[in-house]
């Protein structure tokens, strides 16, 4: 497996390191979503595994969002295509997953939303917007009660102005009593891909920005996000198709986590919409 290169990244604790950096940006204590601020510290090579180290950093008190029951589960409206055994996917019924969300309500997903960045239930769509073209990231996670751990995910992202790395995430296996660990999906307005991992005070990048043609570029692009963690294998989709995979069995389960990366355009908004889920049969 090709090397990638790796990024330490540190995960600044609290409102009070964060008041020191941005006082005038300092946000309320918001209850119902995740912050995750990560600083570029260094760049290595990865190993063969493309599992780096994780680099020493702080953590920040995240949310709890409330419960509601889950909507009926529907399957896509268009034709699903027939697998190949190969595939790791293979064996789902991609017409019927075991849970959709439609954002019709809410309450599934929410907040934070203060100077840096706002997510928001916008008439149908989980709407997120990251105000300031830096290293912070401020991810909003979904009910407690929605833990998975081997799974396969959906979810629509359509993209608002962006240029070069401004990007989104999608994440699973968000855990921990601060809901600061989880692996990451993101996507760039260029058209490339990135995994990273976050864990209780470190970050580390598992597959660092890669080019595909399976990904829509551009302002007003839309892809659909597929995210697959089997046990240590986890794996990329885009639009339908199955792009990479690395290893990597440091978390175990949790739920799911949204949000916008502006690195070029202050005030980047993005929305998504459609999320599936299906577990994964032992």
């Amino acid at each position: 497996m090709r090397s990638k290169l790796s990024f330490g990244l540190m995960i600044v604790l609290g409102l009070t390191i964060a008041a020191c950096t941005r006082p005038a940006r300092e946000p309320p204590l918001d209850r119902t979503a995740t912050m995750v601020a990560a600083t570029l510290a260094a760049e290595t090579a990865s190993p063969a595994s493309r599992t780096p180290p994780p680099s020493a950093s702080a953590i920040i008190t995240p949310s709890v969002v409330s419960s509601v029951t889950p909507p009926p589960s529907e399957g896509p409206s268009t034709p699903v295509p027939e697998l190949e055994p190969e595939d790791p996917r293979y064996g789902l019924d991609l017409a019927s997953p075991d849970y959709r969300d439609d954002f019709s309500s809410q309450t599934t997903w929410s907040g934070p939303n203060f100077a840096g960045a706002v997510n928001m239930w916008d008439d149908g769509r989980h709407s997120a917007t990251d105000n300031y073209a830096d290293q912070y990231i401020w991810w909003s996670t979904t009910k407690d009660e929605l833990e998975v751990g081997n799974l396969y995910a959906e979810i629509t992202v359509e993209m608002g102005d962006c240029s070069g790395k401004d990007g989104y995430g999608f994440s699973i296996r968000v855990s921990g009593e601060l809901r600061n660990s989880g692996y990451t999906l993101e996507f760039s307005c260029d058209g490339a891909y990135r995994m990273r991992k976050f864990i209780v005070g470190a970050v580390a990048t598992l597959i660092d920005w890669t080019s595909s043609e399976m990904i829509e570029p551009g302002p007003n692009s839309v892809n659909r996000m597929g995210f697959l963690a089997d046990g240590n294998q986890l794996y990329v989709i885009a639009n339908g198709e199955v792009l990479d995979q690395v290893e990597d069995g440091d978390l175990i389960s949790g739920n799911f986590g949204l949000y916008a990366s502006a690195e070029n355009t202050p005030g980047l908004t993005v929305y998504f919409d459609d999320f599936f889920l299906w577990h994964l049969k032992p």
